[in-house]
């Protein structure tokens, strides 16, 4: 049986970091993927967003990985925003209700833009 493939990799957009993920999010990518949510948060930032369109699966230790980071921003005021999760993952993050912990957008042009105006509000 082939190893579960995860993709990773991150970008700035209008200074918002951006995390690409692809592929299988469970027990044996979820470390990968812990690692590098923390990664990022360690330069900082305070808020982050992670991009699920490509991603076909998730499991409770990817669930798990996006509250840790979650956990780790907030005390700086920041948030997690997911955008673009499928209709598996979405309904999982609706029954557990963890839609009610993480930003939810359909695009990233409307998570950058809501990101943006929450910065220009903070700082009038």
């Amino acid at each position: 049986m082939e190893a579960p493939r995860l993709e990773l990799s991150h970008r700035f957009e209008q200074g918002i970091p951006v995390v690409d993920v692809a592929g299988d999010i469970d027990v044996y990518t979820f470390p990968r993927f812990k690692e590098h949510l923390s990664q990022i948060n360690e330069e900082g930032h305070t808020h982050l967003l992670v991009t699920l369109e490509q991603v076909h699966y998730m499991d409770s230790s990817g669930f798990g990985a996006l509250l840790g980071a979650t956990k780790r921003l907030r005390p700086e005021g920041g948030t997690l925003g997911l955008v673009g999760s499928n209709q598996v993952i979405t309904r999982m993050l609706k029954i557990t209700r963890l839609n009610t912990i993480f930003d939810m957008f359909d695009s990233e042009n409307e998570a950058v833009e809501a990101y943006l105006q929450g910065a220009k509000a903070a700082s009038s």
